[in-house]
């Protein structure tokens, strides 16, 4: 088991032993995978890659797998990296990789690659991410991820969830890695669709009352042949209202952020010091100037 440090920072819930967590919701993970892959699928010989894989809280339960197949993890944070070398290679396969595309991979070289809790809080890369994704699978081999989608919005932005007007939206953009990226599915069909054919989409278990439990839901896709940029993926189509709708959700709730950061700072400042000039020099400043000129584009 790794340190404590590292198995919380995979994901932790409060009241809950950050070591059982990251046991119990390994082994979770790695079913809800095998769920998605095709009756036939057989780990013997293949090549497997988990984007993302922290202190390899997933990977971990294939190893007897990785004794009859290549497992590799990737992952930015060096700790956990250092971590995964040092106590589960062999079997397993790591390395460090950096914020931006390219991966030190051949083309066309894995069966499977997983990418859980990565896609959700990838803003301004996604699509160089997922063309790298595309470039590393073989023909016709298999991708799956997590996204924030019906069973997360209501728990983080605190209103209803409105699968026609979110789009891509993202919340909190200034803390880059700890941003939240939420998708709606009809906008992972259209732009990942470009690139993959999306074979199912799990959406998160019903509670009683007929609620969403507050979890990810899944995707898992097939690699179309297609070579794409990232303005083919990032395209939108200006017949599609539901484009303008998710501007519009981003802009409102950019909006709200925006507010909140102008009386936090006019809590904190001086009267000397102008509000304008704190949120023109402040991490806020680039998105909002980003949404402001793809709300004008779309007019």
């Amino acid at each position: 088991m790794p340190p404590l440090e590292l198995a919380a920072r995979v994901g932790s819930v409060e009241g809950v032993n950050p070591l059982e967590f990251y046991e119990r919701e390994g082994a979770a993970v790695r079913a809800r995978l095998e769920r998605l892959l095709p009756p036939d699928w057989s780990f013997q010989g293949k090549r497997v890659l988990d984007f993302g894989c922290g202190s390899a809280r997933v990977l971990r339960h294939f190893l007897p797998e990785a004794h009859e197949a290549a497992f590799w993890g990737c992952d930015i944070d060096r700790p956990s990296i250092e971590w995964v070398s040092a106590n589960l290679s062999p079997p397993l396969h790591c390395f460090q990789n950096e914020a931006k595309p390219p991966l030190p991979l051949d083309s066309n070289s894995f069966d499977l690659v997983w990418a859980t809790s990565v896609f959700t809080h990838i803003g301004d890369l996604w699509s160089d991410w997922l063309l790298e994704l595309h470039r590393i699978l073989a023909p016709g081999a298999i991708m799956v991820a997590t996204f924030l989608g019906e069973g997360i919005w209501d728990a983080l932005v605190g209103e209803p969830y409105d699968e026609e007007a979110i789009g891509m939206t993202t919340r909190r953009h200034w803390t880059l890695a700890d941003a939240w990226i939420f998708h709606s599915e009809w906008w992972l069909r259209e732009h990942w669709g470009r690139a993959f054919e999306i074979t199912e989409i799990v959406r998160p278990p019903r509670l009683d009352d007929g609620s969403p439990q507050i979890t990810h839901s899944y995707i898992a896709m097939r690699k179309r042949p297609v070579e794409l940029t990232r303005e083919d993926l990032q395209r939108a189509d200006s017949a599609e209202p539901r484009e303008l709708a998710a501007l519009q959700t981003n802009f409102r709730l950019l909006r709200g952020e925006v507010d909140a950061l102008v009386d936090e700072l006019q809590t904190a400042t001086t009267p000397t010091v102008s509000l304008l000039g704190a949120v023109r020099s402040s991490a806020l400043a680039r998105p909002a100037r980003r949404i402001r000129s793809r709300l004008r584009a779309a007019r």
